[in-house]
């Protein structure tokens, strides 16, 4: 009986100690492996933010996902090539850069390249970049919308974008009380406005950076 009693204690005693160990070990393996998935976002995310400002000076507005493979596929970009300065002179005379550069007293040639050649330069695939790094199947949420903005006097419609990953989907299958506690903590943040996952841009503010920076 007695050693009975100490084979339970100390079978207690091994699984005490293992909980504690997992306790500690858990999370921080936890923030390990979310440290790695959301560097490898976090690039895809800039990324769609630098081929989101080609379209826009290409387009005059940011594009949806669709638009904005069909944009890398077969799109192009141009490129001015400016030669001598447009001065006060040049203004005080009345002439506009256009008529100044017809005249012979600067020169602004247009350059065009493809969107493909100029943008990826290690031949990836368009239709893989709006998609989730290491999550197949599962495709970046990419939103454009317009926002109202006051120049002078005046009010615009600017074109806005928003590229975003929640953290549902590049932490699937990870501990679910350690990813809830995340997601509640996420959405508590900025008075209680916070994205729970890895967004870039905005559909309320003339924005290009990401939420992480």
């Amino acid at each position: 009986m007695k050693i009975v009693r100490i084979v339970l204690i100390t079978l207690a005693v091994i699984v005490m100690g293992y909980l504690c160990v997992m306790s500690i070990v858990t999370p921080e393996n936890f923030k390990k492996v979310q440290a790695q998935k959301e560097a490898v976002i976090e690039k895809r995310l800039k990324d769609i933010a630098t081929y989101e400002i080609a379209y826009r000076e290409a387009n005059g507005k940011f594009a949806t996902a669709d638009e904005l493979v069909e944009f890398l596929t077969n799109g192009k970009i141009f490129y001015v090539k400016a030669e001598g300065d447009y001065t006060d002179a040049m203004r005080e005379q009345g002439l506009t850069e256009k008529q100044a550069a017809a005249q012979g007293l600067i020169k602004r040639d247009t350059t065009y390249m493809s969107a493909r050649d100029s943008l990826l330069k290690n031949g990836e695939d368009p239709r893989e970049l709006i998609m989730v790094p290491g999550c197949p199947g599962q495709r970046i949420e990419i939103e454009t919308a317009m926002v109202q903005q006051e120049v002078g006097n005046d009010t615009i419609n600017v074109s806005v974008f928003q590229a975003q990953v929640p953290m549902t989907v590049y932490l699937a299958g990870m501990d679910k009380h350690i990813l809830e506690n995340k997601i509640s903590d996420a959405k508590a943040r900025n008075n209680g406005a916070g994205y729970p996952g890895l967004r870039i841009g905005s559909l309320e503010e003339v924005k290009t950076t990401g939420n992480w920076e």
